[in-house]
């Protein structure tokens, strides 16, 4: 989990927080601000190469494209931004020492926003697709959020698009919201770009329930340790046990939860109540985790295809006798 990442300026320290965290004693909570004036603070910070580092260790583990994606430091000052504009991170200004003194964060923000004009006739279009087949993928739920900081969630139509008239012009960042998502309805975020599909889609009727409910996530595998719990892993990735449950074996019934714990983690070890605890023992010991995908900086005036696939399925348990 990664909490209490620092970026210096300075004699400045800056705490980044996970969402629900408390605010460690004598920090103050920092208002960074969002869209160009945050990633202009960002790209400052980002001078520093620890700041660098540190911020692209925060976007390997949250960004859409995984671990092992090449990365620019454009691209991680802007996928920083977006988690921060989103509120999936926080920041706090740690307590100087004594004899500094130290400006709030927001004091070195500039206050002026490029000029945005409102309510002009300019349309965002979008497209999710698979990567495999160009086929159009609908019911993928989003939340797009403008450059004047305007929001609106919205769902890509059967035939994958979303299209939206009468935008603000500049950028805009896109969040997938990931309530309801499983393993068996989840789609993986690949690359964007490509041809725009021209593939139909399927005629009324025909269309599974399972094609209608896709949801965008990146699925992150967390390897379980001595002591760990449903509860406390889902608290790590700011969700629930229920979230976690339904998610990996499409399931909230505690009894069923408990069986798959021993088939398909390898629990073995109980609490005094009788229900399995995680062990780094546990063979294979894996727990997948759906987190948001967050793209940033796309322009309003261009057309934009976001490439899936289906997501990672873990492996059946098997075992002989």
């Amino acid at each position: 989990m990664l909490l209490h990442q620092r970026l210096r300026e300075g004699q400045r320290e800056y705490l980044l927080l996970a969402l629900h965290d408390p605010l460690p004693e004598g920090c103050q909570p920092l208002d960074a601000g969002r869209g160009w004036t945050l990633e202009r603070r960002l790209r400052q910070l980002a001078q520093d190469e620890s700041n660098l580092r540190t911020l692209s260790t925060l976007v390997q583990a949250h960004g859409p494209l995984g671990r092992h994606a090449t990365r620019t430091a454009e691209d991680v000052v802007k996928q920083a931004a977006t988690l921060l504009s989103f509120g999936h991170l926080r920041l706090a200004l740690a307590p100087p020492p004594a004899r500094y003194g130290a400006p709030a964060f927001p004091e070195e923000i500039p206050k002026q926003e490029p000029p945005v004009t409102p309510d002009e006739d300019v349309t965002l279009r979008l497209q999710v697709v698979d990567d495999a087949s160009d086929g159009p993928i609908s019911g993928i739920k989003l939340r797009i959020l403008f450059a004047d900081k305007t929001e609106k969630e919205v769902t890509t139509d059967a035939d994958g698009n979303v299209n939206l008239e009468k935008v603000p012009r500049g950028n805009f960042d896109v969040l997938s919201l990931i309530d309801g998502a499983t393993l068996s309805n989840s789609v993986a975020m690949v690359r964007t770009g490509g041809p725009w599909s021209g593939q139909k889609p399927a005629k009324t009727g025909t269309k599974s329930k399972a094609n209608s409910e896709r949801v965008l996530v990146k699925v992150t595998e967390h390897r379980v340790i001595d002591g760990e719990t449903m509860d406390s892993v889902a608290e790590m990735y700011d969700l629930t046990a229920d979230d976690l449950s339904q998610f990996n074996w499409e399931t909230t019934d505690p009894a069923e939860v408990q069986q798959r714990l021993e088939i398909s983690v390898g629990c073995t070890r109980k609490d005094e109540g009788g229900k399995f605890v995680f062990s780094r023992d546990d063979d294979p010991g894996i727990l997948y985790v759906p987190r948001p995908v967050a793209l940033s900086g796309l322009a309003v005036d261009q057309s934009h295809i976001l490439r899936v696939k289906r997501a990672r399925r873990p492996q059946p348990f098997s075992f002989s006798i």
